[in-house]
């Protein structure tokens, strides 16, 4: 390992000094034996992401600047051609939503603004407190939102001094790959720095597992189910886990239940409910169960009433292990069912039927546009139902109601990262700027919505003699 590092560093030292002086806006194979931060083994992915930090970690803030802007301004004229290559690989969630989320991760997400410093002065001097880097993070991506995540966690994690080794989902491992590899060459033209983010041409289970053992990776962050994100978290490293989530939205009687209906539709059928924070069953206040099914039919959903067609429906799209089955996952609604072999008539964005608590769609996360809506007769059961349903992964919950005093008790008693009030879900991603971009939502870990800082030590400086405008001794 050490041979090869310093045969590596001596190859950036003469790329990076030549690179120096030469135009930025020239395309430059990078070299270093890997093609745009595209190695052929975890070792020297790791070992050039570290030389690479190196270098990175006493560049000024500026560089980092530079770093940004340039990823947003590369993949700027590519996100209609990202989108589609994401739907054509995965064959999941529809292009429209997928050409939000890149915009929302590229453009949403925080830089190097966010790490400013804080001051306190006094009698005892000047203590001060930065965030610095970690060095090379070892992070891993979902089939989901490829190369959403690989942008937004690459400006937080750039922006936060850190270098890369990203880990693709084999199941989107060509648009993950070139996404790493065009975030290399727009980085490289505008700096001349190389390989701030690496990956290996073989993604694997077994490559992953290697990442997260290896000795130069100082952090993990694992957006995924929950035995990547359990291997991680027990791994002995510091680990940032986004996993499982079963997001209940609550309606109760006093709510604008036209607005209720359409943004749960809306957030819900949003690239067919494969977002983590999306609507994944209503629990609804009998009084108002029959006027929100009405109107959310009104906004497109299908209504499956039937017990022999949702009897079919659970057969077909969960498994005998009681996981979704990967063949439905993020696919239309009309496509399953059709596939069901269920007649209807339109174009239906969102599958919904009546259902209790214990039902396998009420329990389960589909990640698919199918919503059962429970419904209780007040609404402390209301709030009861949806924590039961909600199991306890703390990650999102949303309400639709006019009553303050209700809203509080149940975002006080939900508890979890992301809490809407009258809104769809997918605001609490950012989605529609609806504050900072959230690809990595950290709720076993505890993070939350993860920034730039969620990737930096915090450290404090003690000057007890520095300047202080108020005292003088």
């Amino acid at each position: 390992m050490d041979n090869l590092e310093a045969k590596i560093r001596k190859i950036l030292e003469e790329e990076l000094s030549s690179s120096l002086s030469t135009n930025a806006s020239t395309t430059t194979t990078i070299a270093s034996n890997g093609t745009n931060g595209i190695f052929s083994n975890v070792d020297d992915a790791v070992a050039a992401a570290k030389v690479a930090w190196e270098d990175y970690v006493d560049q000024p803030i500026e560089m980092r600047n530079k770093v940004i802007d340039a990823i947003k301004e590369g993949f700027r004229p590519h996100i209609e051609w990202m989108a589609q290559q994401i739907k054509e690989e995965t064959g999941m969630g529809t292009v429209d939503a997928k050409i939000a989320k890149l915009n929302n991760a590229l453009y949403n997400t925080p830089g190097p603004e966010i790490l400013q410093p804080e001051a306190e002065t006094g009698d005892g001097g000047l203590i001060m407190y930065e965030y610095a880097p970690y060095g090379v993070i070892g992070a891993v991506g979902p089939s989901t939102n490829p190369a959403e995540t690989v942008i937004a966690n690459g400006i937080m994690m750039l922006a936060a001094g850190n270098t890369v080794f990203f880990g693709a989902h084999p199941g989107a491992k060509n648009i993950t790959r070139w996404t790493i590899e065009k975030l290399n060459e727009f980085v490289y033209e505008a700096t001349g720095l190389q390989n701030l983010m690496v990956s290996i041409d073989k993604p694997s289970i077994e490559s992953v597992q290697q990442m997260m053992a290896h000795p130069d990776v100082a952090l993990l962050a694992v957006t995924g189910g929950p035995a990547v994100v359990h291997q991680a978290m027990t791994s002995g490293k510091k680990a940032i886990g986004a996993g499982a989530g079963n997001p209940p939205a609550m309606v109760d009687a006093t709510a604008d239940i036209s607005l209720a209906a359409h943004n749960i539709v809306d957030s819900a059928s949003f690239d067919n409910d494969i977002l983590c924070t999306a609507e994944k069953e209503v629990v609804v206040e009998q009084a108002v169960k029959d006027e929100l099914i009405r109107k959310m039919q009104a906004e497109g959903a299908f209504l499956l009433k039937n017990k022999q067609d949702i009897d079919k429906l659970v057969k077909m799209t969960i498994q005998e292990n009681g996981a979704p089955d990967r063949k439905y996952i993020g696919k239309d609604a009309t496509f399953i069912l059709d596939q069901a072999h269920i007649s209807y008539t339109g174009q239906p964005t969102l599958i919904i039927l009546e259902a209790d608590c214990e039902h396998p769609f009420t329990v389960t996360e589909m990640l698919m546009p199918i919503v059962p809506i429970v419904s209780q007769p007040d609404f402390d059961s209301v709030l009861k139902t949806a924590v039961k349903v909600e199991q306890g992964y703390h990650h999102t919950a949303s309400i639709h109601s006019r009553d303050l005093v209700q809203i509080n008790r149940a975002a006080h008693r939900m508890n979890t990262s992301i809490f809407v009030v009258n809104g769809p879900t997918y605001s609490g991603t950012g989605v529609g700027f609806t504050g900072a971009s959230a690809l990595t939502i950290a709720t076993p870990t505890g993070e939350g919505t993860t920034t730039a800082k969620s990737f930096t030590r915090r450290r404090r400086l003690n000057s007890p003699q520095a300047f202080s405008l108020r005292s003088w001794n």
